[in-house]
């Protein structure tokens, strides 16, 4: 637990906002995440968008309680304007679709919302279909003054040379105009990636890190990954944004798990052409997008698929998100003395999404289902009334061998205060596959803090499947009175490497575990090419972890040797240090002492004559994880 514990509050120390603050007697633009609604982000949206299809979202707004939950901005695509200027240099609403603008934006004021448009830094927009500010900003921007502009989007198509300079150029016209405007910077272009080092300062107030988001939430998960160290990026005045929120055909656990992300980040929420109440409305979760303790939430664990989110509120509350971003329902322990949320006996903890509140002594725990996640929030203090949070959870191994029983695991754990009794819940296995001993089981009582476990065996009577899943299902009574629970697992079949040279950088993992982002395959720290020691190597060259890491992989006794290169990358911190192991079932094979960055890469193999499953794994050194990168370098076994 401590090398969990140090990840954290290391990264928690480098939070800080770096947006200028504003002078006493200004407003603050910004000063929480923008919320609204966005049609700008996409300029293919741009035909579908009319002067009454805003009007209809305004009504929808104030209608369906999206205004007071704190939705206040109503945003338009790039093509708002016609393809050329007025004879006098501005800009002028495309008439077929706004033959009103300044109409338009009086009707979203007069609903107590707040109005945005687009415009970039080149001669034209992204997608070509109106003219863009250069050499325009001061015009342009007294133009949105003068109707009443809240909110501009700024895209830097056609103007990425000395795009920071282009950007504080339309910043300091829209200061002089007099209106507060947020300035919203939508730079994707791959020249200027990197817009956290250079975006505040040009003056905008909010900044997408990524180009729109594609659906898959596997996909907008690797996007997420390269955010992970930036989050210190952020704070009143100044926003990092991952990328919009698109839900259009997203199933509901997967769309409250993006949902619950961008809270923890302290995003900006501008959900893109579809709202669905069922995610956006929920105030709990909005409740910690827009609080602010100093500092978004952060990466805590990545066990494998599984990863926990946690955020401090300044009410001295926690947000945790237990998330599973794999194809593989999983039980997701996380103990809340590593969030640095203070001691209690008891803590009150809310279910963001389901409302539920419920009592922990101190460990939150949920079986979570493949692509989705479960959003808590834990108080010190005891709540009322005291409802125990129960987890019904399945153990599988971590793969199974084709023809060969498996024993696992149900466990019924009580995390609460008080005890629970009469539980009861029904086992149940696919076809093909045969459950020894009772399907039904009987619980009388699960004290606090304890777990039941009943032991499993299954065995296989057909040619089994790619996946083997296990639910459970039951109910059980508190002092609140009768309640239900369910849990579920799935495991992997497993094979041996071929014959020859196999890459351990091509094969499945058993498990993975690192102290900073995922395991990566192929690069390290977010994606750079791997160096060690000043040795630069070709792109997918091996694994890159970031320590503490364990990675686990079956050989199941077909293997003859292991053979890596290794060492601490170049990205890694001037003084990091880590130690290399190589573990055989569990036996200690390799081991290195304390390696510094700077050292050449060293090249090793090693004997694995009968070893089932093969670890290797990446210490802190004993000083601490921050930054400390390391490589696995062409990881090969021969077989």
């Amino acid at each position: 637990m401590r090398r969990f514990g140090v990840l954290l509050l290391t990264l928690l120390g480098l939070a800080t906002a770096v947006a200028a603050p504003a002078a006493a007697d200004e407003p603050v633009i910004a000063a929480r995440p923008p919320m609204g609604i966005s049609w700008s982000r996409g300029w293919n949206q741009c035909p579908r968008i009319d002067d009454a299809k805003v009007r209809a979202a305004v009504d929808m707004l104030v209608g369906s309680g999206l205004k007071d939950a704190g939705y206040t901005y109503v945003n338009i695509a790039g093509c708002w304007a016609a393809k050329t200027r007025a004879a006098d240099g501005r800009l002028q609403p495309d008439t077929a679709k706004y033959p009103d603008l300044p109409g338009l934006i009086a009707y979203v004021h007069a609903h107590g919302l707040r109005f945005g448009l687009h415009s970039g830094t080149g001669a034209l927009v992204c997608g070509s279909a109106m003219p863009g500010s250069r050499d325009h900003e001061e015009l342009d921007a007294q133009t949105f003054a003068d109707w009443g502009v809240d909110y501009l989007e700024y895209d830097t198509c056609g103007g990425e040379n000395g795009v920071a300079a282009s950007v504080r150029k339309m910043s300091d016209a829209l200061k002089a105009t007099g209106r507060p405007i947020l300035l919203a910077m939508n730079d994707t272009m791959a020249n200027n990636y990197r817009q956290w080092e250079w975006a505040p300062g040009a003056g905008a107030h909010t900044w997408q890190l990524t180009s729109d988001l594609p659906e898959p939430f596997p996909i907008v998960m690797t996007k997420i990954d390269e955010q992970v160290p930036l989050a210190g990026h952020t704070g009143p005045g100044g926003w990092s944004d991952p990328g919009y929120l698109n839900f259009s055909f997203l199933d509901l656990p997967v769309r409250r798990a993006e949902f619950s992300l961008w809270a923890l980040l302290n995003a900006p929420l501008m959900p893109n052409e579809s709202f669905p109440l069922d995610t956006i409305a929920n105030r709990d979760v909005i409740a910690v997008d827009q609080d602010w303790s100093g500092t978004p939430g952060r990466k805590v664990r990545d066990l494998s698929d599984a990863e926990i989110w946690a955020k401090p509120m300044s009410d001295g509350s926690v947000a945790v998100l237990l998330l599973n971003r794999g194809s593989v329902a999983r039980t997701i322990p996380f103990d809340l003395a590593e969030s640095g949320i203070a001691a209690a006996s008891a803590y009150r903890v809310r279910n963001l999404w389901t409302g539920a509140e419920l009592t922990s002594t101190g460990t939150l725990r949920a079986s979570v289902p493949a692509l989705s996640g479960v959003f808590l929030r834990a108080w010190p203090g005891q709540p009322s009334p005291a409802e125990p949070l129960v987890t019904l959870g399945v153990e599988l191994p971590e793969g199974f061998l084709a023809g060969q029983p498996v024993s696992g695991t149900v466990t019924l754990t009580n995390d609460g205060d008080t005890p629970i009794t009469d539980a009861r819940y029904t086992i149940t296995v696919p076809s093909g596959w045969q459950l020894d001993g009772p399907a039904q089981v009987d619980v009388p009582r699960v004290s606090p803090g304890s777990t039941v476990t009943q032991e499993i065996t299954l065995r296989p009577v057909a040619a089994p499947a790619a996946k083997v899943p296990v639910a459970v299902e039951g109910s059980y009574t508190s002092e609140s009175g009768p309640r239900t629970a369910a849990g579920s697992a799935e495991m992997p079949l497993v094979t041996a490497p071929g014959s020859g040279t196999t890459y351990l950088s091509t094969r499945p993992w058993l498990y993975s575990e690192n102290g900073l982002g995922p395991v990566e395959r192929g690069t390290v720290a977010n994606g750079r090419a791997m160096s060690v020691g000043g040795v630069a190597f070709p792109p997918n060259s091996g694994i890159g972890v970031h320590a503490p890491s364990v990675i686990r992989l079956y050989l199941g006794g077909a293997c003859k040797s292991f053979t890596t290169q290794f060492g601490v990358d170049d990205a890694a911190g001037p003084q990091a240090t880590t130690a290399f192991r190589v573990l055989g079932d569990g036996r200690e094979l390799f081991a290195t002492g304390v390696v510094q960055r700077g050292a050449k890469p060293q090249k090793v193999t090693i004997p694995v004559t009968g070893v089932q499953q093969l670890a290797i794994a990446v210490d802190d050194g004993g000083d601490g994880s921050a930054g400390e990168y390391a490589d696995w370098i062409a990881p090969y076994v021969s077989c």
